[in-house]
């Protein structure tokens, strides 16, 4: 199936490692210019290399999305764009961490991109959320109150937005991703990490490219009819009955 995505422009955030560096990939793969940010300048580095042979441009810079006005600044240097994936998390159970990042900062950033996505006909914000957000989470309550704030932010968002602009969330359930906390977790707690293959129906985690192909294709003008959804992509994990 064509996404018809070839020629469109795509901004990530949090684009230089794990599911991030997998979804620029995928839609540089599809022929979509990519612009991602990252804090590293050698992670930012890294990834742009890796992209380099892909059929769509892809082009790094080092940044925090916690400071708006360096965001602001790299918007107005791109100009308008059709695509933003708002991906950054602080991936914790810091109460602080979670809601300066996953919801002030992410909100801010995506307020910020709405005027360069206006002129698009292919206008989407996916935004990447966990399943998290649904579960109780004694360990993690920031982390999964955070991600159930940013759903509820998106699908009001989505409804402020339409006609003109697509917005949706992409909830990944456990990912295996390299280097990343599940894949220090079959390292170091072997029988703990065998305790989550279990509790997923498929008997393993999510690869990176798993999501990151469901995120190409929610964000593409070949899903133009989906909006306001939440897709878990989570190999059947979350037991209960979405509604």
């Amino acid at each position: 199936m064509d996404l018809k995505l070839a020629g469109l422009r795509a901004v990530v955030t949090g684009g230089s490692s794990g599911i991030g560096a997998a979804i620029v990939r995928v839609l540089a793969e599809e022929g979509c210019d990519v612009y991602f940010c990252a804090r590293g300048q050698a992670s930012v580095h890294a990834a742009q290399a890796d992209c380099a042979t892909l059929p769509g441009r892809v082009q790094g810079v080092s940044l925090d999305v916690s400071d708006a006005g360096r965001v602001q600044q790299w918007f107005s240097a791109l100009g308008a764009f059709d695509i933003f994936i708002p991906n950054v998390s602080a991936l914790s159970a810091n109460w602080d961490d979670a809601i300066a990042t996953d919801i002030r900062a992410t909100v801010a950033t995506t307020e910020a991109a709405i005027p360069f996505l206006a002129s698009s006909a292919n206008a989407a914000i996916t935004y990447i959320g966990s399943k998290a957000g649904s579960l109780a989470a004694p360990n993690s309550a920031a982390y999964g109150a955070a991600k159930a704030a940013m759903a509820h932010y998106m699908k009001s968002l989505a409804l402020r937005l339409l006609p003109s602009i697509r917005v949706n969330t992409v909830s990944p359930g456990d990912t295996l991703v390299e280097g990343g906390f599940w894949d220090k977790v079959r390292a170091q707690e072997p029988a703990t990490y065998q305790q989550v293959q279990q509790r997923n129906p498929l008997g393993r985690l999510a690869s990176p490219q798993e999501i990151a192909r469901v995120v190409a294709f929610v964000s593409s003008p070949a899903a133009s009819f989906v909006a306001g959804a939440n897709w878990y992509v989570d190999g059947g994990s979350v037991a209960h009955v979405q509604i």
